[in-house]
């Protein structure tokens, strides 16, 4: 997936130069330039700021629509959080493995009874040991 911002068409709605920005995001010209251009990685406290200046959500920024996003992460559990990053970071290629993997181990937890843990190894360990 291509990820860029639409920091500067917002900021050309918002009415500001490129020069303004870092200063009122709290940042310098050429870390607000390379975001911009999309070279560089924002981190979601700095994307949090510049949503503020430009008077948008971070989804408007993300130019996602509407309910995208909203709630979506507030039922998971942090692995499944983890899980759901790592997942967002992978090639389509890894992404179907990641795929594979959990619905081979989600048919296995379905058809195995329940295996106490044995001095914290998972019975799938232990038969393959």
């Amino acid at each position: 997936m291509n990820f860029s911002l639409r920091l500067r068409a917002l900021r050309e709605a918002k009415g500001l130069k490129q020069n303004q920005m870092p200063e009122l995001v709290g940042t310098t010209a050429r870390i607000y330039g390379s975001w911009e251009r999309g070279e560089t990685p924002i981190l979601l406290e700095d994307a949090f700021r510049c949503a503020q200046v430009l008077g948008c959500t971070p989804n408007d920024l993300c130019g996602w629509p509407p309910g995208l996003n909203d709630g979506a992460a507030d039922d998971l559990d942090p692995e499944e959080g983890e899980l759901l990053y790592c997942y967002r970071q992978s090639t389509e290629k890894r992404r179907s493995k990641i795929l594979e993997t959990a619905r081979d181990q989600a048919e296995l937890s379905q058809n195995q009874p329940a295996a106490p843990e044995i001095e914290g190894l998972e019975a799938d360990q232990i038969r393959s040991a």
